[in-house]
């Protein structure tokens, strides 16, 4: 020990080793610090026992090679700042998206060619609102008070679309948007959201969706797939109208999986509002907590967990990835683009027409539900074969702003495991649907609307239960 001691005090090479060994070993006590929890445990010990090899072995080679040591600890320094840097990023991207704070996000809307700015006096503006919603005169009032507001006058409409036709029409100059408001709304006119602009807005926390969790590597569960329709740069937990809507249930046992698309217009019952209306728009009024209770109590089953992907998300997603390889069930064009029956490859704007068209398909919405399901399949199989360090933080990159779930983040690599595992069955597994017809009735939320509403054929629930009950249960 006095000869090393010697050697560091007397030599510069010794001087520079000595430091590189100590940086080492503080890069590399603060990666496993961060990577523990993703970890095996086993897997970690391994891992932490080589380390220690690795920090003795340089430590002893400063005397005897201390050129050979000075390369090999410069190069173990530069992997492990590379490594630093990526644990880092991992660690950011698992934190945000395991925020699932969801809230309503309500907006005070102008048309988007005015010339109204939230920086001007609004004592000239007439502000309106409908009374479907009893929250919208209630919530604009904070806003406008929060930022020092007052209008002109607050006009009160019978519904949304009147209100929306004034706006139009430009006979008022504000409109007060909620969740309830904005659903009224897509109804009336699909593209409202390229008519408007957003003047003040204000986030209302919702309730929290509740995790029943399990160990997903030794239990079976069910995980619930939300894709939400948000405005373009909306927050990913801001509530939106749910237009996809997909159990997969997986049994890590059996290896047996069961994937269910189930109809955004499913009449299903929403307890945020203690009556029924469509399963879309019970994540819209409720958030993904309501969501999961309607299709819980309409199926009889236990979801486990959620995962939550704006559209937008959807296609940065597919491009991170490459593109990727979908089956199609048909031949059709929708949106400029041309689908064969077979394998199409599609990037994030193919994709996201290949999720969402529907009306050129023969069975329409059952139709699209094929069509998602297959894209789902096909994002998993893109990135299990190709699990690469720069396709995974590509993925990162698409995702950390469009994506969320209450999959608690130590199980993420449990669950990337798990698809490389199961690709072979997530591959082949049917896909299922859901039989039945629609049926034209006024709303139970909002009274005055009369939409349509799907309702299943006799028996389509049972089975749907029994299909997910046989794979939890290893049948």
């Amino acid at each position: 020990m006095n000869k090393y001691l010697e050697y560091i005090r007397t030599s510069v090479i010794g001087k520079i080793t000595l430091v590189l060994l100590i940086l080492i070993f503080m890069l590399g006590i603060y990666c496993f610090s961060q990577v523990f929890i993703y970890l095996p445990t086993v897997t970690f010990v391994i891992g932490l026992i080589i380390f220690t090899v690795v920090i003795a072995l340089l430590g002893l080679s400063h005397y005897k090679i201390p050129k050979i040591s000075l390369v090999l600890e410069l190069v173990i320094c530069i992997c492990l700042i590379i490594g630093v840097l990526a644990v880092n990023r991992v660690t950011t991207f698992t934190n945000k998206v395991t925020e699932t704070n969801e809230v309503e996000t309500v907006e005070i809307v102008a048309l988007k060619d005015s010339d109204i700015t939230q920086d001007q006096s609004f004592s000239d503006l007439v502000l309106a609102y409908s009374q479907d919603d009893d929250q919208a005169y209630k919530k604009s009032t904070e806003i406008l008070k929060e930022h020092t507001k007052s209008v002109k006058k607050e006009k009160p409409y019978q519904n949304m679309e009147k209100a929306y036709n004034d706006l139009k029409n430009k006979k008022v100059d504000l409109l007060v948007l909620t969740n309830i408001g904005k659903s009224d709304l897509s109804v009336i006119d699909e593209n409202y959201n390229q008519q408007i602009k957003v003047i003040l807005s204000k986030d209302y926390p919702m309730e929290t969706a509740t995790t029943k969790a399990v160990d997903i590597s030794k239990e079976p569960f069910t995980i619930y797939f939300q894709g939400a329709d948000l405005s373009s740069g909306q927050n990913i937990n801001s509530t939106g109208r749910g237009d996809v809507n997909i159990l997969l249930t997986v049994n890590p046992n059996t290896k047996k999986v069961n994937m269910q698309v189930i109809p955004r217009d499913l009449f299903v019952y929403i307890s945020c509002k203690d009556a029924s209306s469509k399963l879309s728009y019970s994540g819209w009024w409720g958030g993904v907590q309501s969501s999961i209770a309607s299709i819980e109590d309409k199926l009889g089953i236990e979801i486990n967990y959620y995962a939550k992907i704006n559209f937008e998300g959807l296609t940065d997603l597919v491009d991170a990835l490459g593109g990727v390889q979908v089956y199609s069930h048909y031949t059709y064009d929708a949106g400029g683009y041309h689908f064969t029956e077979g394998y199409n490859e599609v990037d994030g704007e193919k994709a996201l027409m290949f999720a969402r068209a529907r009306k050129m398909l023969p069975l329409n919405e059952r139709s699209r539900g094929y069509q998602q399901m297959e894209l789902i399949k096909g994002i998993f199989t893109k990135f299990a074969q190709e699990p690469t360090y720069d396709h995974a933080m590509s993925v990162i990159d698409s995702l950390e702003n469009n994506f969320t779930t209450n999959l608690p983040k130590e199980d993420f690599y449990k669950a990337f495991q798990l698809v490389v595992d199961l690709l072979p069955q997530l591959q082949i597994m049917e896909n299922h649907s859901i039989e039945g017809e629609y049926q034209w009735h006024y709303d139970e939320v909002r009274t005055n609307y009369y939409q349509y509403y799907f309702y299943p054929a006799d028996g389509e629930l049972q089975a749907v239960k029994e299909r997910i009950d046989n794979v939890i249960n290893g049948k």
